[in-house]
């Protein structure tokens, strides 16, 4: 039986580079189960970030495509981020 395994630094480079070829490696942005902001009407919203996949990623239980996000002002690790964001610095 196969299962989703987490990387360490135990995988090999040839086997490392066999995953990025077949297309099995991703870099999420965001950690399950974390803090992150979005922004809503020019005001940054904590949500936690409960699923991500390549399409979107599932905040506080509701499901956002990546566009979606970008077209509402962004998702952001820290409030900072989000109150630069907004103030027009990023």
């Amino acid at each position: 039986m196969q299962r989703t395994e987490l990387l360490s630094k135990t995988v090999s480079l040839e086997d490392l580079n066999h995953l990025i070829d077949t297309g099995h490696v991703f870099v999420t942005p965001f950690g399950l189960n974390r803090q992150c902001y979005i922004v809503v009407n020019h005001k940054p919203f904590m949500v936690i970030a409960t699923d991500v996949s390549i399409r979107g990623v599932q905040l506080s239980g509701a499901w956002y495509t990546w566009e979606d996000l970008q077209a509402m002002g962004g998702v952001y690790d820290s409030e900072f981020e989000a109150l630069k964001a907004i103030a027009g610095g990023a």
